[in-house]
C-alpha cells in the first residue's frame, strides 16, 4: 500500500515538474530574483472564505480560481528543492506521524499511516509559475518561514494539467496562518 502512494505521490511531483525546463549542461540555479519573486506571493492578510482541501478536491476544475487552506504534509519530502513545488494535505482528515503518539518518524510530516485513497483525496500538489508559465527554479521552503507541517492558506488557480488523482494549484498567494 504504501509503495502504491509513494508511486502516486512521485507521479504528482512528476507532473508539476514536467513544465519544468533544464537548460542543457546546467544545474538548477536559485538566484535572488526568483527567491525574491517567491517572497512577493507571501501574504499578511489572511484570504476569506477559504474552503479545505478535500472540498477543494471535490468542487474545482481546471481553470478555478480557489482559495484553500492545509497544511505542507503529505509525503516524506514535502518541497522539491530547487523548485516552487510542495504538496499539501487536509489536516482535518491526514493525520501525520507527529500527531501520533509514540511514533518517532524521522519525517513527522508523513502521512505514511493513512489509506492511500484518503491520502490521494486530500492533498494537492501546490506550484508556483514565472512570466512564461514554468516553475519557478527556486524551493518554497524556508519562503517566510515556510517549513514542513506549516500551516498554510494559499490562493491560485486549478492548473489545466490536473487529474482526478492529482489536483495541480498554480498558486498568486501563500499566507502564513500564525
Amino acid at each position: 500500500m504504501k509503495t502504491k502512494l509513494m508511486i502516486g505521490i512521485g507521479a504528482a511531483l512528476a507532473i508539476g515538474l514536467s513544465a519544468c525546463s533544464k537548460d542543457e549542461g546546467q544545474g538548477v540555479v536559485e538566484n535572488s530574483a526568483e527567491q525574491a519573486a517567491l517572497a512577493g506571493l507571501v501574504i499578511s492578510e489572511k484570504p476569506a472564505d477559504a474552503v479545505s482541501i478535500v472540498q477543494l478536491r471535490k468542487q474545482a476544475k481546471a481553470g478555478d480560481t480557489v482559495t484553500f487552506t492545509g497544511h505542507a504534509l503529505g509525503s516524506r519530502s514535502v518541497f522539491v528543492d530547487g523548485r516552487a513545488v510542495m504538496i499539501m494535505g487536509d489536516p482535518e482528515v491526514l493525520i501525520s506521524c507527529s500527531l501520533i503518539e509514540g511514533d518517532n518518524c524521522s519525517t513527522p510530516w508523513d502521512v505514511c499511516c493513512e489509506d492511500p485513497d484518503e491520502i490521494k483525496a486530500s492533498i494537492v500538489t501546490v506550484q508556483v509559475l514565472d512570466g512564461e508559465g514554468k516553475i519557478i527554479k527556486a524551493g518554497l521552503k524556508g519562503v517566510a518561514g515556510i517549513t514542513e507541517l506549516s500551516d498554510l492558506t494559499i490562493v491560485g488557480e486549478v492548473a489545466e494539467k490536473s487529474t482526478d488523482d492529482n489536483m495541480l494549484i498554480n498558486a498568486t498567494a501563500i499566507y502564513l496562518n500564525q
